[in-house]
């Protein structure tokens, strides 16, 4: 494609709008392709990088939420633009929920969706680049444990040397990983980021790798895997010390030969990736219980990146407080500013769900405060602020053992604003076991994640 032209995937079932909003966006002077259906937009989806979707809300095998679903896995960057004839209030919410970057309705207005498509992918450029530039930036702090990581990510990002990024969780390893990506010079390819933990145990390999039609039970079409999505990219596989022992030896094979199959295929396909992991458990711990692979902590090893605890540079606390107050009032049109005694209690706290707990808590705060002021009062207990009533369910006579449990485990969540590595750790219970948990909760579970 030349200058600005862009790429636009158009999903909708009925021919007449289809025909329609492809000239509509040709006359803009950008190239389109057109799915009639959720299966074909995912394929496309995981087949290339688009700078916009648009797509209809009802289609004949599913919804355009499950194409959005599927388009974040795999693009997370991407915005989307969801068009429909059958708005409900539930469907909007949940649409901007996911992201989506407009929610508009059938008959659509051409003249403003021209203006939709035009800002959406002027937006997303500017992000891109504006997140280019900041990368290093993003990472808040000025203590010397934050700059030294900072000073490693420069050295590296001119090499493709293969990171593995430790710390526990909450401390930054994705942003980190962000930053690694934004300034090499992979910066233009695919960024496919791959949380592990909350992978399937069954479908783990079929996830990675792709599998080919037929290849197990449900297999209907073939599908690409994450390793091929991120081609000429790079790849950020997040908690690898969960990946089972078996997937780790495909692993080990892929970065060895930079090549790998298809489950269910015999096709040598050839990678051209940059890997970076990260993990918040011991890996050397692992390997020595024989849950990690000796070989593949070696190669995956080459550089580490050490994101440090927050309790571990209590001299950036203010500041990344400050960073989070400008974030949260700007957010929801409030002037804020904090007390002297909220700055002091939030850099006596010890903060175990570390930046990420800082920032939930910053932003409850924010919302919380009556007035311009934010007091004690509005943090949470553990922090010095006011007393939290979910801890209160805990005590009420007749409640089953399960009751206790699953109350115990939402309040430990809400306390660690919903870190829950970190829930799963205070509870001495495996991250899956707490993901099953939750999910057995329903909406319950959701709702406290949140």
């Amino acid at each position: 494609m030349k200058g600005d032209e862009k790429l636009i995937l158009l999903v909708d079932d009925h021919d007449a709008t289809r025909e329609t909003l492809t000239e509509l966006i040709r006359d803009l002077g950008h190239k389109v392709m057109a799915a009639p259906n959720r299966a074909t937009a995912e394929r496309l989806v995981e087949e290339r990088e688009f700078n916009l979707v648009l797509t209809d809300l009802k289609l004949p095998d599913g919804t355009g939420l499950d194409v959005m679903r599927r388009l974040k896995q795999v693009h997370p960057e991407t915005p989307v633009v969801m068009i429909t004839g059958h708005a409900t209030i539930d469907n909007a919410v949940e649409a901007t929920r996911m992201g989506a970057y407009e929610y508009l309705t059938k008959p659509v207005d051409l003249n403003r969706l021209r203006i939709v498509i035009s800002n959406a992918l002027y937006l997303s450029s500017l992000e891109r680049r504006v997140g280019r530039a900041g990368a290093l930036d993003a990472i808040v702090g000025h203590s010397r444990e934050i700059v030294r990581v900072k000073e490693l990510i420069k050295q590296i990002t001119a090499t493709d040397v293969t990171v593995l990024i430790q710390g526990e969780s909450g401390t930054g390893k994705e942003m980190a990983a962000n930053a690694i990506q934004a300034l090499s010079g992979r910066e233009n390819g695919p960024f496919v980021k791959v949380n592990v933990a909350v992978l399937s145990r069954d479908l783990v390999e079929s996830e990675l790798f792709g599998h080919e039609k037929g290849a197990f039970s449900g297999a209907i079409r073939q599908r690409k895997g994450r390793f091929e999505l991120a081609d000429s990219g790079t790849l950020f596989l997040d908690e690898i010390g969960e990946m089972p022992l078996e997937t780790q030896v495909k692993l080990l094979r892929v970065l060895q030969e930079h090549e790998f199959e298809r489950v269910g295929g015999t096709e040598t396909i050839p990678l051209d990736i940059r890997l970076i992991c990260a993990t918040n458990l011991d890996l050397k711990k692992r390997v020595a219980e024989g849950l990690f692979r000796e070989d593949l902590y070696f190669r995956i090893n080459v550089v580490r990146i050490r994101m440090p605890a927050l309790r571990e540079r209590p001299d950036d606390i203010p500041l990344l407080a400050e960073h989070f107050r400008q974030k949260y009032a700007a957010r929801y049109n409030l002037n804020r500013t904090f007390s002297p005694e909220v700055v002091q209690a939030l850099r006596a706290y010890s903060w175990p769900g570390n930046v990420r707990e800082l920032e939930n808590a910053v932003e409850g705060a924010v919302v919380r405060s009556s007035g311009e002021v934010i007091e004690l009062d509005c943090l949470p207990e553990e922090t010095g602020g006011a007393v939290a009533e979910v801890d209160q369910c805990l005590a009420l006579p007749g409640q089953t053992l399960a009751d206790v449990e699953r109350a115990y485990i939402l309040s430990e969540l809400h306390r660690l604003g919903g870190n829950k590595s970190g829930v799963a750790r205070s509870l001495g219970i495996g991250l899956k076991t707490l993901y099953r948990k939750l999910e057995a909760y329903g909406e319950e579970g959701e709702a406290a994640e949140e």
